[in-house]
């Protein structure tokens, strides 16, 4: 089966990007990947094996840019750009911040009998003591979307149709709506498309939420989303569960690898060009572990003493 590549990213990411080029041409020599460039061109060298698509390009697309984040944006666009691309061969997405290590021999074995695959984040169940926890992906989606993959057939055709069409008015990132932006849609696909199914790899899919559980000798895809490139570590809102020293020394040998690049100094500076400002960030796991605790003993102590300290935290 004929299988390329494609993600999408933002000129901040082309380092990346150009990374995961060279990892694909090396596992993947006759692939190619297409890189959805979900922001304001410029001239840059491509590695051989990239194509370029520029965001006017993606036929619908571009007005969304008026109605979602930046990140929105950039993260539906995956979805507009699969569908976009679909044609004669197999696709495998991957985010930009993918580090490939094996051939993806598993995923394209699966795509010859099904339409298309998903990527669970929880192989097995744990305790909710840590972050992220089950209700976090009830919540934010059980399926990873930083890693899918699609042939062409009328199922997938009907899939990518009916994800694009949701996304297109509930695509941005409101969890108490029922909201996450591309990745949450993705719960309800295995129950309405025949075929579309997860596949249970270990191997794929590992990233800070989940490392933890993956403790395995041959991982095929790590995903470094979140990963600072000045001081190499993960944001601190991402997850406060024990990373295997596996993926921190990958980490590390990423940090260096992307920073490395010819073309990242030449776009850190640059800003994503289309969406609505995104929100801040989130404060760190212990900043909102520490705010809770505060909470609480505040209203203990006015329940025994009404009034003593912020009437607005008296128990209602």
């Amino acid at each position: 089966m004929s299988v390329h590549f494609f993600t999408a990213c933002w000129s901040q990411q082309l380092a990346q990007v150009f990374l995961l080029a060279d990892q694909l041409a090396e596992h993947h020599p006759d692939s190619l990947l297409w890189v959805g460039w979900m922001d304001e061109s410029f001239n840059v060298a491509v590695p051989a094996n990239v194509r370029l698509i520029k965001v006017e390009d993606i036929p619908g697309l571009l007005p969304l840019a008026e109605r979602y984040t930046k990140t929105e944006f950039l993260h539906i666009s995956r979805v507009w750009l699969g569908r976009h691309l679909l044609n004669q061969v197999a696709l495998i997405f991957l985010e930009p911040e993918t580090q490939v290590l094996r051939p993806l021999t598993a995923v394209v074995e699966a795509l010859k009998q099904r339409p298309a695959v998903l990527f669970s984040q929880w192989l097995q169940p744990h305790p909710d003591t840590q972050f992220p926890d089950s209700k976090y992906f009830l919540n934010y989606g059980t399926y990873f979307s930083g890693i899918w993959a699609i042939r062409p057939d009328a199922r997938t055709n009907s899939f990518l149709a009916w994800w694009c069409q949701n996304l297109e008015t509930r695509g941005g990132y409101h969890l108490c709506e029922g909201q996450g932006s591309d990745q949450l849609w993705l719960d309800m696909a295995p129950a309405l498309f025949e075929g579309v199914l997860p596949l249970r790899n270990a191997a794929y899919g590992i990233h800070a939420g989940n490392a933890f559980e993956r403790t395995i000798a041959e991982p095929v895809t790590l995903h470094h989303g979140g990963l600072s490139y000045q001081s190499g570590q993960y944001a601190s809102y991402l997850t406060n569960r024990p990373m295997p020293a596996y993926f921190k020394e990958a980490s590390k040998r990423y940090k260096t690898l992307v920073t490395k690049q010819p073309v990242y100094n030449q776009t850190q500076s640059r800003q994503p060009a289309f969406g609505l400002p995104d929100p801040f960030e989130p404060v760190s796991l212990k900043r909102q572990h520490w705010a809770a605790w505060v909470q609480k003993w505040i209203k203990t102590i006015n329940t025994y003493q009404p009034d003593f300290l912020f009437r607005q935290s008296q128990p209602q």
